[in-house]
């Protein structure tokens, strides 16, 4: 007996090696990152497979097999399961949209809005450019920048303007948003775009371009009708200050503009400035400025006495930087010692009474 069980536990520690040797190894053909707000992870790939989790934005996932259109992940909680392959994005994209939002943190708000359709957010201007993200219709967004790209027509969209495909550009902005929203919350509008995460509410904040004329801008009243009756295309709009009046504080609006197409070179070509006139309680045109080449981002802070100041680069050769203050509802321009060799521009103070 004892015999036996010399020789039966060697060989049954020598079987136990083996299989541990010859374990299924966890190999993996890659990682990848979730590309989409909600992903389903499946049991099997199957017309009739079952449900065994979500995944969402942002998770993390090791590639274990692919099979045509699907590939076979693990979590980082260790589930194991198939996902559609396009609802993923490769490590190198992944690392340019994190670049590309670490970027843009600190850039000012030049505008908000909303979504007027779904559409695709990309890691730079252009539609055959990588795709980052979905956005739903109605997601609010904050607008930090804007540049030009080729015009390619959509299935859904009508050219009327004659002008040769390969010539037309369209404008892009550059934008920031969040990529998932809290359970339950609808797309109800808001005075202002909420694009920051909120404890608890599981939303990852994303940055990218987003075809320009697919933005509704969430203007104020005041920019609306004052750009309407000029024939202007507000592009980036500011409150400079706020000022008393019986029905309570109002707020004086610094709006850039452009006219004619998108796909122009300018980011902006005229600068308004609409404040409050007490005496007929309504907004007044105190400012224009017209054939600017401006360049975004417009800067607002305060002057040396407290007073509303405003900046930005005008897109010449030597990127000119502009500056200018407001007093009461007088704007003027400031001329720094070293800035000899600016150009007269189309500048002038409305009348009061005046809506341009």
């Amino acid at each position: 007996m004892k015999r036996k069980l010399l020789i039966a536990v060697p060989l049954l520690c020598l079987v136990g090696f083996f299989a541990w040797w010859f374990r299924p190894k966890h190999e993996t053909l890659g990682e990848a990152f979730v590309s989409e707000r909600s992903v389903t992870l499946w049991g099997r790939v199957a017309q009739v497979r079952e449900p065994l989790g979500m995944l969402h934005y942002g998770d993390r996932v090791s590639i274990i097999a692919r099979r045509n259109d699907n590939v076979e992940v693990r979590t980082a909680a260790g589930a194991v399961g198939w996902v559609d392959a396009r609802n993923l994005m490769d490590p190198v994209l992944w690392q340019r949209s994190v670049k590309l939002l670490n970027q843009v943190r600190t850039m000012p708000v030049q505008a908000r809005g909303r979504t007027k359709t779904a559409t695709n957010l990309h890691v730079e201007p252009g539609r055959a450019t990588p795709r980052l993200y979905h956005f739903s219709r109605g997601v609010p967004v904050e607008i930090v920048g804007r540049a030009t790209a080729d015009w390619v027509q959509s299935m859904e969209e009508k050219d009327s303007s004659g002008e040769p495909a390969e010539t037309k550009k369209e404008d892009w902005f550059l934008v920031r948003g969040l990529a998932t929203r809290p359970p339950g919350e609808n797309a109800s509008r808001a005075a202002e775009a909420n694009t920051t995460t909120q404890p608890g509410d599981q939303t990852v904040p994303i940055s990218g371009w987003v075809i320009g004329r697919f933005i509704e801008l969430d203007l104020p009243d005041a920019v609306r009708e004052g750009a309407a009756s000029a024939n202007l295309r507000p592009l980036a709009w500011f409150e400079l200050n706020r000022v008393s009046d019986p029905s309570g504080d109002k707020p004086q609006y610094l709006v850039a503009a452009a006219r004619g197409p998108e796909g122009q070179a300018c980011d902006f070509s005229a600068l308004r400035v609409y404040t409050w006139y007490p005496k007929k309680s309504r907004y007044e045109t105190a400012f224009i400025e017209n054939n600017l080449c401006g360049q975004l981002p417009v800067r607002v802070g305060k002057g040396p006495k407290g007073e509303p100041e405003f900046r930005f680069r005008v897109m010449d050769n030597i990127k000119e930087e502009r500056v200018y203050r407001l007093n009461q509802t007088v704007v003027r321009r400031v001329r720094e010692a070293n800035d000899s060799t600016a150009k007269r521009s189309s500048v002038r103070t409305a009348k009061p009474t005046t809506k341009q």
